[in-house]
């Protein structure tokens, strides 16, 4: 297939860009705070957990500490690690995506704050780890969570495209700031969990309805 897309490299945010992931990340929050003894009257206002750390969630919401924060991260990852990861669908789309860009030969990798096993886990269940060449993600001790620090360290592993060559593909304020900190084109996927007026500010290149909506740039 003749390479009609115009960068190189996509780096793909993973959760609320090609995953779905509200059920499970709810289902191991709230296991987490009635483990540690708080309690959660607005579970639907949770979807705010979905794409930044954890940690910071956690602090934020609760006002709680480092070490009590990651405390209840490591609670989270009780069931996360056995259901929760795997309460999650792909979005409409985002496979046929994957697979049309995998076949222009653009080079792919995951630029997410989640911990890289659990990313890792993620593309081999949905099979899409065959058209990945890379995962950035956090560590599991709660470094390099920071979106920018992700990219920083995609940018250190993948091979040296030109800035300009490269997109920035996620849904959140994070994603955005974070590739146009690194000089790099950015993509709002808007089928996600970031909201309009907030990721305006941010000033994404584009902005796609749908993952196909990718390949029209």
């Amino acid at each position: 297939m003749i390479n009609s897309f115009p960068f190189q490299a996509v780096l793909f945010d993973l959760d609320g860009t090609i995953i779905d992931p509200k059920q499970g990340i709810i289902n191991s929050i709230m296991y987490a705070i009635k483990e540690y003894g708080l309690e959660e009257n607005n579970p639907e206002t949770l979807d705010s957990f979905i794409g930044p750390p954890l940690q910071h969630s956690f602090q934020k919401r609760y006002g709680l500490g480092d070490d009590e924060a990651m405390e209840l991260v490591r609670l989270y990852r009780v069931y996360y690690a056995k259901k929760g990861i795997f309460e999650s669908y792909l979005y409409p789309g985002i496979e046929a995506l994957i697979k049309n860009l995998f076949q222009q030969n653009i080079f792919m990798s995951l630029a997410t704050s989640k911990p890289i096993k659990y990313a890792d886990d993620l593309m081999r269940h949905f099979n899409l780890d065959p058209y990945f060449e890379f995962t950035a993600g956090a560590l599991m001790d709660g470094k390099r969570t920071d979106k920018i620090e992700v990219i920083q360290y995609a940018l250190d592993h993948i091979p040296p495209f030109e800035k300009e060559e490269i997109l920035m593909l996620g849904d959140r304020e994070f994603d955005i700031d974070g590739g146009k900190h690194h000089g790099l084109h950015t993509a709002y996927a808007r089928w996600g969990y970031g909201l309009d007026k907030v990721i305006i500010k941010s000033n994404p290149n584009y902005i796609l309805d749908s993952p196909m909506e990718l390949l029209d740039i």
